[in-house]
C-alpha cells in the first residue's frame, strides 16, 4: 500500500510540473460518468480507488485500493482517444474455496484492464446544451495479480467495451449525465463477479448530475454493474469537486445499495484539463 501510494505521489508530482503545457478547455465531470463533450486539449486523471466488500470469481469480502491513470487525446474534430493504465492493486479478501484470507497485488487492476477507447460526439445541440457521443474500447491484462495462496488471480484477460454517454442542461446551474454500456470479457481467470464461468458480459451504467455553477460543485452518482440476474451491483455515489484555474479534484464515496455491490469506499480523482 505505502508503495503504491508513493508511485502514485511520484505520477501526481511528475503531472503537475506538465499542467500548464495540457490546460485547455473546462471540462468538469464527475468521477464516474464522463462526459460526451470532445475535448480540444489532453486530459489527465489521476485515481485512487479505495473499497470495502468487493467480490469476484474465488475470492470474496476484497477490500483493496486500486489506482490508475487515463489520458484523453483529441484527434479530431469530433473524436478522441482515451488511454486507460490501471498499475497497482494491493488488498486482501477471503478464498471462497476453503475460507482462509488472502492477499492480493499487483501491476493491474482487477476488472479493469489496460484500455484505448476510441470515443466519437455524434450530436451536439448548443441551444440545449446536449451532446451524445458513441464509444468503443478495447483492454487487456498486462500484468499479474499474485496472492499469498499461489495462484494468481489473471493468468489471462482481455476486454472489449461499447456504448454511448449523453450529457444535457437540465437548468442553468444543473448538468446531467448518462453513460449506458456493455463490457465483455471473452478471456479472463477468477475475476467473475457472479462466480459463474471465466467468459462473461455485464452491463455497465451510470447516471450523474452536478452542479456546476461554483468553484465547489456537489454532485451525485448513481451507478450499476451486472447482467440483470445473478449479479446486480448498484451503488449511490455522493461527491464533492473542487475546480480551480486548469485542475479539479475530485471526493466521492459510494455507498452499495444492493447485495452485490461493495460495503462502501472511497474514490478520490485529481484531473488536469
Amino acid at each position: 500500500m505505502k508503495r503504491s501510494l508513493l508511485t502514485f505521489s511520484i505520477l501526481i508530482s511528475c503531472i503537475s510540473f506538465s499542467a500548464q503545457t495540457i490546460a485547455g478547455a473546462a471540462i468538469v465531470e464527475p468521477l464516474f460518468t464522463k462526459s460526451a463533450k470532445i475535448s480540444d486539449h489532453y486530459i489527465v486523471d489521476a485515481y485512487i480507488e479505495t473499497y470495502k466488500g468487493r467480490q469476484f470469481q474465488e475470492i470474496d469480502d476484497v477490500d483493496a485500493t486500486e489506482l490508475r491513470l487515463d489520458v484523453v487525446f483529441p484527434i479530431l474534430t469530433n473524436s478522441q482517444l482515451r488511454l486507460s493504465v490501471p498499475f497497482s492493486t494491493d488488498g486482501d479478501g477471503v478464498r471462497i474455496d476453503n475460507g482462509d484470507k488472502t492477499n492480493i497485488n499487483g501491476n493491474n487492476g482487477t476488472l479493469n484492464f489496460v484500455s484505448l477507447a476510441y470515443e466519437y460526439q455524434f450530436m451536439h445541440k448548443a441551444d440545449d446544451n446536449m451532446d451524445v457521443m458513441a464509444y468503443a474500447n478495447v483492454g487487456t491484462r498486462v500484468a499479474n495479480l499474485e496472492t499469498s495462496h499461489g495462484d494468481n488471480m489473471n493468468h489471462q484477460g482481455r476486454n472489449i467495451k461499447a456504448g454511448f454517454k449523453l450529457n444535457t442542461e437540465i437548468s442553468s446551474s444543473l448538468l446531467f449525465l448518462t453513460d449506458m454500456g456493455y463490457q465483455y470479457y471473452w478471456v479472463s481467470d477468477d475475476l467473475n463477479p457472479s462466480g459463474g464461468g471465466d467468459k462473461f458480459g455485464n452491463v455497465v451504467a451510470s447516471f450523474a448530475v452536478i452542479k456546476h455553477d461554483r468553484s465547489l460543485k456537489p454532485a451525485v452518482e448513481l451507478t450499476y454493474r451486472g447482467d440483470f440476474g445473478n449479479y446486480n451491483n448498484l451503488a449511490i455515489s455522493p461527491e464533492l469537486i473542487y475546480s480551480f484555474e486548469n485542475v479539479d479534484l475530485k471526493l466521492a464515496l459510494p455507498i452499495g445499495i444492493t447485495s452485490d455491490a461493495d460495503d462502501y469506499g472511497v474514490t478520490i480523482g485529481l484531473t488536469f484539463r
